[in-house]
Order: structure tokens, then C-alpha cells, then sequence
């Protein structure tokens, strides 16, 4: 145990902070490098409730350069029949607002995909435009824009009229808010949130340990709304393959 302790700080302190696409579940202001190819996994998982819950988001990420990247994802695809599971496709630009020497990193990040619900037989999107920024020495990051999208993001939403359940697709604008800030030189104190109520509307915050090639994050989901969603265990694991040596 002793040696496994002391392997892993040894990893912890020789490896180095990794870029990746999204803060814990909104999009960050980094970008894939240049020919690598990103692969996240994200579940969320509450196994304390009557019955356990478990959903996961998935995404794959090539870096083309020049702050572009082309991203395709996999929504929703869960232990309860994956019934708004959606497959997307998209890109996202990161531009740096002012010279490369800027101490703030002045950075706008837009992006979006196309998404098709397997289940639902029917398409939409998820666009968002963000404005990020860091503080010099600190080297804390925030990051804040609005998102448009549609159910295969959002979901649905589900009241009763007349004693008659009706459901309503989520085509909402929401706020986004992210937030970083590095606590050594692997280590980092993470949250995002998305405002409203919907199924991603819930302030995550969460631990993020970069490896060589590879970032690790574990948190915890705080819903906006119970009657919409569970609170959650988060656990998120990124990585990187280089396509060219």
C-alpha cells in the first residue's frame, strides 16, 4: 500500500497540466493539439437512491490546429433504456482575442454539433459562444457564454394537464459558468454550471489530476431542480493519442 501511495504522488508531481476540451461538462478554452485525438468518458452515477441511476456522456475530439478541433459525442446513453440517446457531430474554435504574450489569455470560444436522436428519430443542436479569461500569477480561469440547444441536449420536460401526462421538448438558451483554478502544477479545483431546468441544469463542482497524456476528474452533480434530475457521482476520464509521431 505503502508503495502504491508513494507511486502514485511520485506520477502526480513529474507529470504536467494537459489541455482538454471540456471544463467538467461545458467547454473549456483549450482545444486538442495539433493531430492528437482526445477521448473522454464522463459518467454520472447515483447508486444511493431507491434504484441506481447511471448516464454517461462520451465525446471524441481531433485537434486540427490553429485552435480548431472537430468533435463528435454520445449522449445519454444510461442503465434506464438510453431513451434520448443522441450522436453528434461539430467542431469548436478557440480565438485568442489579443497577442499571444496577453497575460489574461483573452480567449472566445464558440462552437456547436449536430446532433441525431437514435431514439427519437429526429435532429437538432447544441451551439454555445464563451468568453474566458485567466488571472495572472493566480492563473485562475473563468469562463461564461450562453448555449442554444435543443432536447437531444436538454431533454425533456414532463407535467401533467388534465390528469393527462404531457411531454414537451427543452429548446432552451441557457447561461454557462466555469470556473479553474490550478492548485499545483497537476492539480486543479474545478466546477462548471448550467443555469435553468433541464437535464444538464446543475452546478458540478470537482478535483481534476493531470497525467502524461491524460487528465482524471471526479466531482460531484448538484441539480437545479430534484424533480428533474438526481445528484450524482461524476467521475470523467480524458486522453490523448498523438496520430503523428
Amino acid at each position: 500500500m505503502r508503495i502504491l501511495i508513494l507511486s502514485t504522488i511520485f506520477i502526480l508531481l513529474t507529470s504536467y497540466t494537459f489541455a482538454q476540451s471540456l471544463i467538467v461538462g461545458i467547454p473549456s478554452a483549450d482545444v486538442a493539439e495539433k493531430h492528437h485525438l482526445e477521448i473522454t468518458h464522463e459518467t454520472q452515477w447515483n447508486f444511493w437512491g431507491q434504484t441506481s441511476k447511471w448516464n454517461s456522456f462520451n465525446f471524441a475530439c481531433f485537434g486540427l490546429g490553429n485552435g480548431l478541433e472537430i468533435t463528435s459525442t454520445l449522449n445519454n446513453l444510461d442503465n434506464k433504456g438510453s431513451q434520448n440517446l443522441a450522436f453528434g457531430l461539430g467542431a469548436k474554435k478557440v480565438i485568442n482575442l489579443f497577442e499571444t504574450s496577453d497575460p489574461y489569455e483573452h480567449k472566445l470560444v464558440i462552437g456547436g454539433n449536430a446532433l441525431y436522436s437514435t431514439t427519437k428519430k429526429n435532429i437538432g443542436v447544441w451551439t454555445y459562444a464563451l468568453y474566458s479569461f485567466r488571472i495572472p500569477k493566480l492563473k485562475t480561469r473563468f469562463t461564461s457564454g450562453f448555449s442554444y440547444g435543443n432536447s437531444q441536449t436538454f431533454g425533456f420536460t414532463t407535467f401533467y394537464e388534465n390528469d393527462k401526462l404531457i411531454t414537451t421538448p427543452n429548446n432552451k438558451t441557457v447561461l454557462l459558468i466555469g470556473f479553474e483554478q490550478p492548485l499545483a502544477k497537476n492539480i486543479s479545483f474545478i466546477c462548471d454550471w448550467y443555469s435553468g431546468t433541464h437535464d444538464l441544469a446543475s452546478f458540478i463542482p470537482a478535483m481534476q489530476f493531470d497525467f502524461n497524456h491524460s487528465v482524471f476528474i471526479v466531482g460531484y452533480k448538484f441539480p437545479n431542480n430534484a424533480d428533474v434530475s438526481d445528484r450524482a457521482m461524476i467521475v470523467e476520464y480524458m486522453f490523448s493519442i498523438p496520430t503523428r509521431k
